[in-house]
């Protein structure tokens, strides 16, 4: 009886530990998103050993990605696609004004960030490479110091998908 009490209590917390550990936005996600996540930090890491990284942005998952729409892109007539920080959310409020409000958590970091793309059939290394060259970015906070004096780094990452179209969402924090 002891052994199946045992056994049930380690099962318990073996799934537990697998839900929390799944998605790096803060809910359950897959090996794709923790693999972007691990690769998006290692790039603002850099050479720096002093840095503590955390995979977990809750505020990604809980208001960002229920509300996301490929509407937050605007594309130029030469096919540039940026995020446009003024676009309209509702009732007057900009995408960046509800960035600001859904990721008010790290309004005293000295930067963060909301990066999205469409990686329908990418792999994760070629997601990461899409982040690193350029993909379209808010800047929600930013303070303007020197990225050395940053010793914490979170990094959330969660994907959507809008008519069979897969969106990456990424949210970059670096704080003192």
């Amino acid at each position: 009886m002891k052994l199946k009490k045992l056994l049930a209590l380690a099962l318990a917390g073996v799934l537990m530990l697998a839900l929390l550990t799944g998605c790096s936005g803060g809910a359950s996600g897959t090996e794709e998103d923790r693999l972007v996540a691990e690769a998006v930090a290692d790039i603002f890491k850099g050479n720096s050993q002093n840095v503590e990284v955390s995979y977990s942005v809750p505020a990604l998952t809980r208001t960002i990605r229920p509300a996301f729409t490929p509407d937050w892109f605007q594309k130029t007539p030469e096919g540039i696609i940026w995020l446009d920080e003024n676009f309209p959310i509702d009732a007057g409020q900009t995408l960046k004004g509800f960035l600001q409000d859904s990721l008010k958590a790290y309004a005293q970091s000295n930067f963060v960030s909301f990066v999205a793309f469409d990686s329908t059939g990418m792999s994760a290394l070629q997601q990461v490479e899409r982040f690193s060259s350029g993909a379209p970015v808010v800047r929600v906070y930013y303070k303007d110091v020197s990225p050395t004096v940053n010793t914490k780094l979170r990094v959330g990452v969660c994907h959507k998908t809008v008519d069979g179209r897969e969106y990456c969402l990424v949210v970059v924090v670096r704080a003192r």
